[in-house]
Parts: structure tokens; C-alpha cells; sequence
């Protein structure tokens, strides 16, 4: 199958994504009867471009190195007027038979805004919806805001609204729980779920400065270059919203998680723990409380028997608690880019799965 693919955002997991796809290219053929070629992207800062026969990757990668606007042009801010709409408007006239056949994906890698309620990213996934494309996204946002309306939207018009890459690098959360626990209800979980924050109280367990460890994720491009997405628990809170509405059936939302960064914990503090046989940690985590799911993410000080204590450097792990086959762990020892990107090439293929069958979304993956 042929799938030709939209992109919103082309950023540092886009950008990763395209190598990827252009990678993999043989695998996918070959063993998996799946092709795909980028057809259009937009951006804020690198403009838009759109070809029905195919933007190469190598051709949009040397591009926006050398500044230019995605089109090829000088001005590399000339077409930021040039929105998903218009992305969306070119491929029904040009790709009018990808979009009927359930061949039309549109990738949303763009940043996490909590402060605007998930948005632009909940607009971007609800155009491609009504437009008739599935809809992958590595962006937290729309999980974690508006799921349930999003996921009912994606019913009604027999698309896929994925995002394995949402949480954990695309470690296969969501999939895992959906496909291999049916019937199986998740009650709780609590876990470790921001590199950044994880590979900062480490370092400073190792005696050195926060300040130094930040300053490392940021060259890393990790952390970003405004820390307070990540020190302040905001992408821990995004991700415990996302996890509580779908493996829960909850109806949170990171501003309805309580909320405690790290900003706070001193090297003494962390070098303490340690000699006590404890180590702090910034965990995630929520419960039932009177049928309603209830989430939390501050440090906590934790027995070094316990698997969260042990997570170093940029390792991150979830513990399941569920109803029938007790608590389930799912560490990742390897994060980054590229397990980033995994998330969102393997959303596409299930795509495949599902497109001559207009199947529904990922839905519930509790009870």
C-alpha cells in the first residue's frame, strides 16, 4: 500500500522521522508492502511546500539547513500565512484518491503548548480528521486536552488518531495495553516520565551543579532553551493527563494535575538522599479516588530498591497497576530522536491496517 503523508511542524522529531522513513524504505517495501513519500509540510518558521509526486527528504533536510523556506525560496518566513488549511486544500484537489482510499496521513510534531490548551496542535488533528485523513502525532497535546472528543471524531469519520509517541520515545504504551490486555482494567500507574528532569537529579547525585546538568540537556536539544516545560513538571503532567484518559478512561488534563518541579531540590538534598540508601525522583503517577482518575506529578523520595529509584541519566519507566494481573513494568533503558520517530512510523503502519476497514481509533484500553 501506498501512503502519502502531510506534515505539520519540522522540527528536531520530523526531521528525524523523514531520515527514517527514507531508511527504512526497503524493509517497509519489502516485508511490510508499505510505501510512503512526504507530499507536503507546513511550518511557523520554514514556510510550506507541497508536490503530489513527492518532497524527498534529502531535498527538505538541505533545505531547512540552509534556511530556506521549505518551497526552495530565500525567505524561509514568506509563506507562515500557509497553514495546515492550505496544506489540507492542496491534497483534496491532488490527492483526492489517497484521501478516499484511507491512504492520507497527516503527521503533527508540533511543540506542546499547555498554556493555550493544547493548541494549535488539537485544531491541526481535528482539520485532518474532517478532511479524511488518519492522524499520528508525537505531540502530547491533544491527548491530553481533548482525547475522548478527538478519538469520537476520528469514529465518525473512520480515521486513526494515534500517538505512540506522545510518552516514552514511542515505547509501545498505548499499544501494549490496547492489543495484549483486553478485558484487563488499568486502576493506577506511577512512573518516570521526563528525561530531562531524570538526567539532571542523577547528575546531581553525582555532585554536579543543576545548573551544568540542564545546560547539557539543552546542547542535547532534549531540554529546551525555556527549561520550565520540563523542570516545572509540565511535560510529566501532559503525559499523566494523556496516560489517565486513555489507559484509565479518565478526563484529565495537565492543568488538572497537581504539580511540583524540581526546581527546588538542592545538590545537599539529593547527596542526602543517597546516603540514606534513598533517591528522589520525579514521579508521575495516578489512582482511582470515588471512580475518578486522579493524577499527581512532584519528587518523591524513594527506597533505592525501588525500580523508579534505580532509573538513571535519561531512563524512563511506567508501572501498570491493574485488576487482573497485578502491577506490569515497562522500562526504557533508550531515549531520544529516533525512538521518537518509531513512534510516529509505526502509528503509520498501523494506519495500513486499518484503512480498507475504516476501523475506529485507539480507544479505552481499560475494562
Amino acid at each position: 500500500m501506498h501512503f502519502d503523508l502531510l506534515l505539520v511542524g519540522f522540527g528536531s522529531v520530523a526531521r528525524r522521522f523523514v531520515r527514517l522513513l527514507e531508511e527504512r524504505a526497503d524493509v517497509l517495501r519489502d516485508r511490510y508492502d508499505l510505501q510512503a513519500q512526504v507530499i507536503g509540510a507546513c511550518t511557523a518558521r520554514h514556510g510550506a511546500a507541497f508536490d503530489p509526486k513527492g518532497l524527498p527528504a534529502a531535498l527538505l533536510l538541505d533545505r531547512h539547513s540552509r534556511g530556506l523556506n521549505l518551497n526552495g525560496s530565500a525567505d524561509a518566513t514568506a509563506d507562515r500565512d500557509l497553514t495546515v488549511t492550505w496544506l489540507l486544500a492542496h491534497a483534496k484537489h491532488a490527492a483526492a484518491a489517497a484521501l478516499d482510499d484511507g491512504r492520507l496521513v497527516l503527521v503533527e510534531t508540533t511543540p506542546l503548548d499547555v498554556h493555550h490548551g493544547g493548541r494549535p496542535a488539537i485544531d491541526h488533528v481535528r482539520a485532518g480528521l474532517e478532511a479524511g485523513a488518519h492522524v499520528v502525532t508525537a505531540n502530547k497535546g491533544p491527548v491530553a486536552f481533548a482525547y475522548h472528543d478527538l478519538a469520537a471524531l476520528a469514529q465518525k469519520v473512520g480515521r486513526r488518531f494515534l500517538f505512540e509517541g506522545a510518552v516514552m520515545d514511542g515505547i509501545p504504551i498505548f499499544n501494549l495495553v490496547r492489543e495484549t490486555l483486553p478485558g484487563c482494567e488499568i486502576v493506577g500507574f506511577r512512573g518516570v516520565v521526563n528525561a530531562t528532569t531524570n538526567y539532571i537529579l542523577t547528575a546531581m547525585e553525582r555532585g554536579q551543579l543543576y545548573e551544568v546538568a540542564l545546560a547539557e540537556m539543552q546542547h542535547a536539544r532534549i531540554a529546551e532553551a525555556d527549561p520550565s516545560h520540563d523542570v516545572d513538571g509540565w511535560d510529566a503532567a501532559a503525559k499523566t493527563a494523556a496516560l489517565i484518559n486513555v489507559l484509565m478512561d479518565g478526563d484529565a488534563t495537565p492543568l488538572t494535575i497537581a504539580r511540583e518541579g524540581i526546581r527546588g531540590i538542592t545538590s545537599e538534598q539529593m547527596r542526602g538522599a543517597v546516603a540514606r540508601g534513598r533517591r528522589i525522583r520525579l514521579v508521575a503517577s495516578a489512582r482511582r479516588d470515588d471512580d475518578q482518575a486522579v493524577g499527581c506529578v512532584r519528587p518523591e523520595e524513594l527506597d533505592e530498591a525501588d525500580p523508579l529509584a534505580q532509573l538513571v541519566e535519561m531512563q524512563n519507566a511506567i508501572i501498570l497497576e491493574t485488576d487482573l494481573l497485578g502491577r506490569l513494568g515497562i522500562l526504557q533503558l533508550d531515549g531520544g530522536l529516533t525512538q521518537t520517530a518509531y513512534g510516529l512510523l509505526s502509528d503509520v503502519m498501523r494506519c495500513q491496517t486499518s484503512s480498507s476497514s475504516r476501523a475506529p481509533v485507539e480507544g479505552p484500553a481499560s475494562g
